[in-house]
């Protein structure tokens, strides 16, 4: 690759993800982890400055915004500095920025799929921060890709998945939202689609812009559920079939604030790079096996 990539937050499940299809290609990313003192904007320029990238892809707070939903007051100043700082280090350097949004800068009234057209209207302060941030991104950097998601499933022990698996296991009932929708995204897909996109402008594909990427069938997250349950009792991880009890989304803990609505159409992401998306069903196996 002649581009010369820096990836903020490679210790994330997605920039581990990410990494790792990299290296089976045989393509160098400059990686940076977590520092001790967490992300802080100050510490952009010394990176700029070190690694002098043509591209810059910021998981900083992946974990934050994709598994936990944090909404924390306090975390969200600190996180909006640092993507301020980030996107006017960018434009003062003439690099690329790839930054990921999500299905939060949506309402969730719309029946369908969501598209990049759609108006934003976010529920809940991460999505507003979303919001400004694209907006900021798309005002001052020519050359961005921001990448919106739903539902990424990774491994985290305090993540979405893992939390779910462990409710399975428990043999409690759960109480889950029929009309909660979204696109079950396993990690390692997301971080497939953000490769490709990587490569492609590498060929200096002038394809910039908002995108959205989910993994197909959109689901309802009881559905999801029951087929996640099916797959445990097939491999031998699960012993019986667990109670699962229909609840109104608004009465569902676990979706923290997401929009009742959070699927995401990706074709304009199979139009501009040619990126089809994968089926999360057929995934199912091998990301429970990561997990063991």
């Amino acid at each position: 690759m002649r581009m010369r990539i820096l990836l903020l937050g490679a210790d994330s499940e997605l920039g581990q993800a990410l990494l790792h299809l990299a290296a089976a290609e045989d393509i160098a990313i400059d990686a940076i982890e977590r520092p001790a003192q967490g992300w802080q904007p100050e510490q952009l320029k010394g990176w700029f400055a070190q690694y002098q990238p043509d591209a810059v892809v910021n998981l900083a707070f992946y974990h934050q915004h994709f598994q936990l939903g944090c909404n924390d007051a306090d975390s969200l100043v600190l996180q909006r500095k640092f993507g301020e700082e980030l996107i006017a280090l960018s434009k003062q350097a003439d690099c690329l920025l790839f930054l990921l949004s999500s299905a939060r800068v949506f309402d969730g009234l719309k029946s369908t799929a969501y598209t990049e057209k759609d108006a934003l209207a976010p529920g809940d302060a991460l999505g507003q921060l979303h919001v400004d941030l694209e907006k900021r991104l798309k005002d001052n950097c020519e050359r961005h890709i921001m990448l919106r998601l739903g539902w990424v499933l990774d491994g985290s022990p305090d993540g979405q998945l893992v939390r779910l698996l462990e409710q399975l296991r428990s043999g409690e009932p759960l109480l889950l939202a029929e009309e909660w929708r979204g696109n079950p995204t396993p990690v390692g897909d997301a971080a497939r689609v953000m490769l490709a996109i990587l490569k492609q402008l590498d060929c200096a594909a002038p394809l910039y812009g908002t995108y959205h990427y989910g993994s197909s069938e959109a689901s309802s997250w009881i559905s999801f559920v029951k087929s996640l349950a099916q797959e445990l009792m097939a491999s031998k991880q699960l012993e019986q079939v667990p109670t699962i009890r229909s609840v109104p989304f608004d009465q569902q803990l676990d979706s923290v604030w997401e929009p009742q609505n959070a699927v995401l159409a990706s074709r304009r992401l199979l139009m501009a790079f040619g990126i089809k998306p994968r089926a999360w069903r057929s995934q199912l196996p091998d990301l429970l096996r990561q997990l063991n």
